[in-house]
Parts: structure tokens; sequence; C-alpha cells
């Protein structure tokens, strides 16, 4: 049996100033594919009897909703691509869950164009843990399963139990049946965290509603309060095997479960300055990581912001790296300088002055990258990212402080130190590192090798930044979102 593999993992936020395209490539032939037992790329895999074919090459990114031009390309390209497959008895899409074209839904509108052009083509989706379909969605296959883990670093186990059920669907061994229930909860990407209370029960209770025999997948989207849509917030899906009445009773409690939990939620309070300073204080062995939650690249945000860096060299933060700052004008005059001249500059907060204003610095430039490197994360396992040309800067502070920024030429998810480590700084001797991630980051320092920094970190402090990816919902201005949603409304 061939099933088909397309991942096309957009996230939109509606709040970011420009829209975005998306170009999509054939996979290779002879190319490696996906193991899903480990989420690293590995030569082609085949178990019980079922051989997963990769498409096209993944599409990984997130910024504003997608120009129309740009994804009529796309759902003709891959039209294209299905049509010259010699035979494929079913196909896999890999989606978020959040992909706009304006204010459309780009997974709906992708699954209607599937459903037109291959009618007998039986679909399963793997969504992201932040995902909030409409319901529309699950009358074109109601097959669609997600993580149980927040950030979602279980995606492998999942996928393959996606490519189970889908076999068996195509075999007509199930009958799927989907139920949904939602809550307009908005829950920040920031606060989306099973490592902790109160979500850490999520996993383990989810795992055990999918032991009835009945019950095919079972899972607890969180919602994306960046996509300021009519479908915003938590959404339950059970998906049972022609069992609607016992699926919508188990959505139900489920979201009961999560509804009841909200007032136990930890939500981040550091300001930047605060966790910096904290971060200086301790003595603990080992690097304190902090995340500058509103500037957070993998829910969008430019990676822009100064914030993190003007606190950093007001308080006169030693070794301390900040990764990264998206700047390709400042990228030019480097380029102009070369490695190991002096340079002064500003930098940052060229184009979105919500995540801060451009920021006069002066040091030296240690290392200048093509940006080409492998992001190391249990949500990537090796994934090929390009951040454009990229450079170290040495930066003097007050105080005689010194910092290692990382300057790249365009957003990449900084959730982890690939970047850094392409371009030669040993982040092992940083006392603070601080990542433009709002969660994400925490899938790899929970971890073990090879996904530390060779040493775990410290702690980890989640601090509030100005940005559109910040925890602080009252920095939005929601037109489509259904009132009363929580926690923006009194119940």
């Amino acid at each position: 049996m061939r099933i088909g593999f397309v991942s096309i993992r957009h996230r939109s936020n509606t709040f970011a100033r420009q829209q975005r395209s998306l170009i999509l490539s054939p996979w290779p032939q002879n190319n490696q594919r996906h193991d899903l037992g480990t989420n690293i790329i590995l030569p082609g895999v085949e178990f019980d009897g079922i051989e997963l074919v990769p498409l096209v090459m993944p599409v990984h990114s997130a910024g504003g909703p997608i120009e129309p031009d740009s994804f009529s390309t796309l759902l003709t390209e891959l039209v294209t691509i299905l049509e010259q497959q010699d035979s494929l008895d079913g196909l896999i899409l890999e989606v978020t869950g959040t992909l706009l074209v304006e204010e459309l839904s780009g997974e709906l509108l992708l699954l209607r164009r599937l459903v037109e052009c291959f009618p007998s083509l039986l679909v399963g989706i793997l969504a992201d843990q932040v995902a909030q379909l409409p319901e529309a969605v699950f009358g074109l296959t109601p097959l669609v399963l997600g993580p149980h883990h927040w950030p979602g670093i279980d995606r492998a186990q999942r996928l393959a139990l996606l490519v189970r059920l889908l076999a068996r669907w195509i075999r007509r061994e199930i009958r799927p049946v989907a139920a949904l229930e939602r809550r307009t909860m908005l829950l920040p990407l920031a606060i989306q965290r099973t490592d902790c209370p109160p979500f850490d029960q999520l996993p383990p209770l989810l795992a055990a509603v999918e032991q009835n025999p009945s019950i095919l997948a079972v899972t607890i989207f969180a919602g994306f309060p960046y996509a300021d849509v009519a479908e915003a917030g938590m959404t339950v899906v059970v998906v049972t095997d022609a069992a609607a009445e016992l699926g919508k009773t188990a959505a139900r409690q489920l979201a009961d479960f999560v509804w009841d939990s909200r007032e136990q939620i930890a939500w981040p309070t550091l300001t930047i300055e605060e966790a910096i300073h904290q971060a200086m204080q301790n003595d603990s062995t080992g690097p304190h990581l902090i995340l500058d939650t509103g500037d957070a690249t993998e829910a969008g945000a430019p990676g822009e912001g100064t914030a993190a860096l003007w606190a950093a060299l007001d308080l006169g933060a030693r070794q301390t790296l900040v990764s990264a700052i998206v700047d390709p004008q400042a990228i030019e005059i480097v380029l102009r300088h070369g490695i190991g001249t002096p340079i002064e500059l500003e930098l940052g907060g060229k184009t979105d002055h919500r995540h801060g204003y451009p920021i006069p610095v002066r040091g030296i430039v240690r290392r200048i990258g093509c940006g080409q490197y492998r992001r190391w994360s249990p949500l990537a396992g090796g994934e090929l990212l390009d951040a454009g040309p990229s450079a170290w800067l040495e930066i003097e502070g007050r105080y005689e402080s010194h910092l290692d920024v990382v300057v790249s030429g365009r957003p990449v998810p900084f959730d982890e130190l690939g970047l850094a480590r392409a371009l030669g700084i040993d982040v092992a001797t940083k006392r603070v590192i601080i990542l433009k991630s709002a969660v994400e980051a925490l899938a790899w320092c929970r971890q073990s090798d090879p996904f530390t920094p060779l040493v775990r970190p410290a702690q980890v402090l989640q601090a509030v930044t100005p940005g559109i990816a910040t925890p602080d919902l009252a920095f939005f201005s929601y037109r489509s979102v259904k009132r009363p949603a929580w926690p923006l409304d009194t119940y």
C-alpha cells in the first residue's frame, strides 16, 4: 500500500504587517524519506506493508496570511504532482491548522481542491497543536489528529498512528467519525505546555481515553490566538469507529476538563528586565535560558524586536547570547565591513515598531555565514533551515558588558541554537541565552542529547515582551473571535 505525504505547515498570524508567499517543490527522486520513529530524515522506510511516499519538500514557516495568487499556484502545482503519481491508495496532509489565505482557511481550500480533483482518494490530516480548523474540514475527512504533547515532541508517534488508521480506512476495516467540542479559550503559545500543571495531565489522560477500542484517536488542539478568526480557541477532536455518540460524550468531557483547569494556568509574568536580572543573580551551574515570547518567530513574529537586546545592554549582562535579530539591512553593512572589523550600526526594529525601535550598537564582527544550518530539535530532527546571510556580532554594553548577538537576513524558528553554533559560537560558555521563542525551545532543553546545548539550562524563564506573539492578549484588538472569550471576558 502506498500513501502519499504532503507537509505544508504555515502558521498565519493575522496581526503581521505583510502577507507571505509559499513555494512548493516536488520531492526529488531517490531522495531520503521520513523515519516515523525518530522525526529525523533517513532513507525510506516501510512498515506494516505501508510505504509512506513524500511528494513535496516540506514547507515550514510562520508569518502573515498567504497571498491568494501564491496559494492558487501552490494548489495547481500540488494537483499536478498528484496526477503524476502512478498509484496512491491514500494521502496524508501535515498542516498547522492555522494557514490563512486572506481570511479563509487554507487547509479547507486545500482539502476542497483535493476532493474535487481526486474524489476517491481518502485523506488523513496530521495537525499542529495550535490548529483551529473550520468544522467544514471534518465534513470532507473525519480522520484528523494531532499531538498529545505541547510542544509536539510526539509528532513521529502520532504520524505513525495516522498512517495505520488511514490504511485501515482504505481497507474498509474502520469507518472514522469525528466529534468536535469547542471552547472559546484563547491560550497563548507561551502557556501551551504539557511539562507543567495543569496541562501535564493531558498526555496520560488522552492516552487512557484512546484505550477504548471504539476510539481511534483523541486530540486537544490548544488554538492560536494570534489568528483573529471565528474558530479561534480550544478544540477537542475525538475520532471513533462509527461511534458518534461515544465521541461526542468523550469530547465534551475533555473540553470540560480543560475549561475547568483554566484558573490553574501559570501565565508568564516576568518582564525581560526582571528575567535577565534574575538569571544574572542566579549562581546555578549551566546557562539560564530566557524566552523572548513577544517576538517569537514560531508564532509569526518578525524576529526583529529589540526589547531583549536593549535590556541586556542596559543591565550590563555578560557571557550573554541573543539569538537572533532579523535585520537584512544590518547584514548588508556587516558584509561591507568584513570579519574582524569594528562596526557601528543601528540594529533591529526596522519595519515593525511594535517590537521595539532600532538600537545604536558598536562592536566587532566575529563571524559571517551563509545562514544554512540544521535545526536540532525533537520538533525538527535535523531539518535544514536557511536564515539568509547571517553574522555573529560581539556588542559592547554598559558596565563593560559584552554580548554575543546573532543577526540573520530572514526569520526562521529561533527555538534552538543551531544558527549560533553554525556561526562558531560556543554556547556552552554562555551564562545567559536569550531566544526568540514562546514555547518550542522547551522541546529540546527538556530532552536528552543530541538536542541539549552540551549542558541543560539551569532554568528557563519566559519573559513577557511586546510583539505580535506576546502572551499579553490585551495587546490585540480582536474583531472576528467569538465573544465572550476567556480570558478577555468575565465568566
